[in-house]
């Protein structure tokens, strides 16, 4: 059995939010979103730390 992991780039998280990429590296630095680096310029986001970003944002 394999487990599908989906990641995303910032661009990409920052259309599904409707905000600005800016926005999104913000939220990365402060550890609000959950990332991983791959490289000093490279950046993914698990899909499950997107809906736990949104999942918290709505339970506020």
């Amino acid at each position: 059995m394999t487990v599908q992991l989906k990641f995303y780039t910032a661009p990409e998280v920052a259309k599904m939010l409707r905000v600005k990429k800016a926005y999104v590296y913000e939220l990365v630095a402060t550890r609000k979103l959950k990332a991983v680096r791959l490289s000093e310029r490279r950046l993914r986001i698990p899909e499950a730390a997107v809906n736990e970003y949104i999942q918290k944002e709505m339970n506020k």
